[in-house]
């Protein structure tokens, strides 16, 4: 039987699907039966603080490509990306005194709008006074996942042209996945040279442009409302218990080799006995919470993506991939692959 606890690679807030709904409109198509494939209701879209797993929104998009034959739809969800789509983190980067400023905020509080298990996006200062926001999305790369990578660097973009006006843009772009068979949409887009099969997913702005005024600049509202968020930041932090954290932690380790004791209680500031003996107050250890992780990813990764099973093999922490194939046979009692095509594409 398959499980109903929430999907382990991480949520998004609906906002993002309202976006998606309201591109999709603005190119003369009903979002309404689209939506109820995906069981997101209007009651759902109205809903404070809602959610859906990210396999889910990945097939929602990939299912808006499909539907509109515009691979480079992520540009055109980004586009029409408004900072109230982005919540109270969008609110807060509207009042920032500069653009740089603004880009900070937004990704210093994206977990109050998503959470990614494998990863966090951040931002960096150049010596020169320039800014790179870097985001992290899952990988490896496929056809339901670029788009992400698409809308959200390009709403990063969106925003700061309401913020600067329409002529700000970054200068330069990176992004992970290999080169489209066509890049305009991006070109046009960004106005600025942009490398695919890059490093990392990110947008670079030149000293001037981080330091640029916004023109919607209130120092004392922006102030607030980063206090406000914050607070939020904490409480989805701290409200978990010592459990969640290390599991949140591992899944943001895992790889080719699992990560050790060590290496999670230094990442959450500890040492490895005051870990073990939180731990062992909520009557958990740290190898069976590890076990637990990996056969849970293990599980989303089958049942949410595309993913072959070699690579998710590698994902989860398994040296080769018959390892893996046994491994889920004793946890499921069957192989990947008739998982897969049992309970695929469930949520």
């Amino acid at each position: 039987m398959v499980s109903s606890r929430p999907n382990r690679l991480g949520d998004i807030s609906v906002n993002h699907v309202a976006v998606m709904a309201r591109t999709l409109r603005s190119r003369g198509h009903d979002p309404g039966p689209w939506l109820a494939r995906y069981r997101v209701s209007r009651r759902l879209l109205n809903t404070p603080g809602a959610r859906i797993s990210i396999p889910r929104f990945m097939r929602m998009g990939h299912a808006a490509i499909q539907m509109t034959e515009e691979p480079a739809l992520g540009i055109d969800f980004g586009r029409h990306t408004r900072m109230t789509d982005l919540g109270l983190a969008g609110m807060a980067a509207a009042s920032a005194p500069s653009l740089g400023e603004a880009l900070e905020t937004l990704v210093r509080y994206e977990r109050l709008m998503s959470t990614n298990s494998r990863g966090q996006s951040h931002t960096t200062h150049t010596a020169d006074g320039g800014l790179h926001a870097v985001f992290y999305s899952i990988s490896p790369y496929n056809r339901y996942n670029c788009f992400v990578v698409d809308s959200i660097l390009a709403g990063w973009v969106a925003l700061l042209r309401e913020l600067g006006g329409p002529a700000t843009q970054p200068s330069a772009v990176t992004i992970e996945y290999a080169g489209p068979a066509n890049s305009e949409p991006h070109a046009e887009w960004f106005q600025c040279p942009i490398q695919f099969d890059a490093p990392q997913n990110r947008i670079e702005l030149h000293p001037e442009t981080a330091a640029q005024r916004n023109r919607l600049a209130q120092n004392a509202l922006f102030q607030e409302l980063c206090q406000h968020c914050e607070t939020e930041r904490q409480r989805l932090i701290w409200g978990q218990s010592t459990t969640e954290r290390v599991r949140e932690a591992i899944a943001r380790r895992m790889g080719s080799t699992p990560p050790s004791m060590h290496a999670v209680a230094l990442a959450l500031g500890t040492t490895e006995w005051g870990l073990r003996r939180a731990l062992e107050q909520e009557g958990m250890t740290y190898r069976s919470l590890l076990d637990r992780t990996r056969r849970e990813l293990a599980e989303d990764y089958v049942r949410g993506t595309p993913l072959s099973f070699s690579d998710i093999a590698s994902l989860v922490g398994f040296a080769n991939p018959s390892a893996f194939h046994g491994a889920f046979r004793r946890w499921y009692g069957c192989s990947p692959g008739r998982y897969r095509r049992r309970y695929g594409m469930a949520r």
